[in-house]
């Protein structure tokens, strides 16, 4: 079996062409990198390090192969001759990849299954819409196209594609991806960890408006009170009660929309906690954390979480707070930290919140947004440090 996977990236190595290759197929990589190419051409392998406190276990993939997507014959003729094709290059390139796939396509005679690795809800249709606009509609009709919901947390990528020593990415053990059955061609390929579901967006959301609202309360809080790690921050005591009572919010939220198996239970909570505690991650708050424009979105996984939960007859206070967080959020490297705190300055808070996340500052949710940022900014200026989420007492950074 084959599998072609576009973006040999954090997840594209270190968890789709890893499950991929222990389900037996032999890997292809296409790549815009062409120092990454080159190197898994040259290296023809590389390690994917699963860590938990002190237990470690290194994977090698081996006999994978690279193609540059600026080569065009080849990379459409890898696509054409794949039994399952992957991308994992960020919902925002989705559109740019849609070409090539199309071009492969259009040359099989076999129907053949899309996976995007994507945590969007909708990925597979978005995809599919794009791949629409480069190949005839009954063509593409004969061909699957789904998200896949990705489970491990991959942190870090180590080596130098330079050099010729294996390339290693670092992530957590969970090994499931969720997949929508609807949008998908018989026979589906067998790959361990891989849930077929009939509700994708249910399983989407239980991601989005738990793990990810978890993780993100997590960051903003925590770049709040000084700490520039997720493990740091989480053993924090305030912290922590804060970000399980934000995910308890979304769970409830959950709960009544799509049901408890969905929305989980107090122990998926737990586990989530403990994954946030895994230090062997290092996983810095300034990448959790990065772009809150886009995490601050009405959709997305601190507002969207607090409107469902709020639907739900909830009032989701500690997500209110997460909010507020983000919108504190001034991290140096960040471009959209920059441009939100920008916004703010020029607009003021209420309008910024309104025009992110389309929440009115003075009714429901938005006004308890509001609220925990007027109470949260007495003080605060970028570098300062918060001593107590219950207070709101700042100190100076010397």
């Amino acid at each position: 079996m084959r599998a072609v996977v576009i973006g040999p990236g954090r997840i594209g190595c270190g968890f789709a062409g890893q499950l991929l290759h222990a389900a037996g197929h032999q890997l292809t990589f296409i790549s815009r990198d062409a120092a990454l190419v080159d190197h898994l051409n040259r290296v023809g392998r590389y390690h994917v390090r699963l860590v938990r406190g002190a237990e470690v276990r290194e994977q090698v993939v081996g006999g994978v192969r690279a193609v540059l997507a600026s080569d065009h014959a080849r990379a459409t003729a890898e696509l054409a001759a794949a039994d399952l094709i992957a991308t994992s290059v960020g919902a925002g390139s989705l559109a740019a990849v849609a070409p090539l796939i199309a071009a492969g396509l259009s040359r099989r005679r076999r129907p053949a299954n899309v996976l995007a690795f994507e945590n969007l809800d909708g990925a597979g249709a978005y995809l599919r819409g794009q791949i629409g606009r480069h190949m005839a509609a009954a063509d593409l009709a004969r061909h699957g196209c789904s998200g896949a919901l990705v489970s491990r947390a991959v942190t870090q990528r180590l080596g130098d594609p330079a050099a010729d020593r294996p390339l290693v990415f670092v992530g957590d053990p969970p090994a499931t991806f969720v997949v929508d059955r609807p949008s998908l061609r018989q026979p589906l390929p067998p790959i361990d960890g891989m849930i077929v579901a009939d509700d994708y967006g249910g399983w989407v959301r239980r991601k989005l408006y738990i793990y990810s609202a978890g993780h993100a309360t997590t960051a903003y809080l925590g770049y709040l009170k000084g700490y520039h790690y997720i493990h740091t921050a989480i053993r924090d005591s305030e912290i922590r009660a804060n970000v399980l009572a934000a995910m308890a919010e979304g769970q409830r939220g959950l709960a009544a929309r799509y049901g408890q198996p969905i929305a989980g239970d107090e122990r998926d909570l737990r586990e989530i906690i403990a994954r946030f505690e895994n230090a062997a991650l290092d996983d810095p708050i300034d990448r959790v954390g990065r772009d809150p424009r886009r995490k601050l979105g009405a959709e997305e996984r601190l507002v969207g979480a607090a409107r469902l939960a709020a639907a739900a007859g909830v009032v989701p206070e500690k997500l209110a707070l997460a909010a507020a967080a983000a919108l504190c959020f001034d991290s140096p490297a960040d471009p959209s930290a920059a441009d939100l705190q920008r916004q703010i300055r020029a607009a003021g808070p209420d309008q910024a919140l309104s025009q992110v996340s389309g929440l009115d500052p003075r009714h429901g949710l938005g006004q308890l947004v509001a609220q925990a940022w007027n109470r949260l900014t007495l003080g605060w200026q970028h570098g300062n440090q918060l001593l107590s989420l219950d207070r709101f007492m700042w100190a100076w950074r010397v």
